[in-house]
């Protein structure tokens, strides 16, 4: 019998906010709810950290995905829908068997 393993990707995202109104905050934590309800089929947010001590993030995301292409699709859309409040992110990619 062959076994056939799945490959996954598991993107670990760091992000910095830009400086944000109170009304501007509301705003952007209301989109990442829509957001992580829309999660295209093959993606997944395994986790969500409000701080990243020791770097210069306010924090970052872990996604995993069944395909690495498919996250990328979906992240290019994704990043242009946050650049209003996100002022910078940084990704590790990893590949796991």
């Amino acid at each position: 019998m062959l076994l056939i393993e799945t490959m996954a990707a598991t993107f670990l995202v760091f992000y910095r906010f830009k400086t944000m109104s109170p009304e501007e905050t509301k705003k952007a934590n209301e989109q990442w709810k829509d957001i992580k309800k829309s999660l295209p089929q093959g993606i997944e947010l395994i986790g969500e950290y409000n701080h990243a001590w020791g770097t210069e993030y306010n924090g970052f995301l872990l996604f995993e995905a069944e395909s690495s292409d498919d996250f990328m699709d979906w992240w290019s859309k994704f990043k242009d829908g946050i650049r209003w409040y996100v002022d910078h992110t940084h990704t590790i990619t990893a590949r796991r068997k």
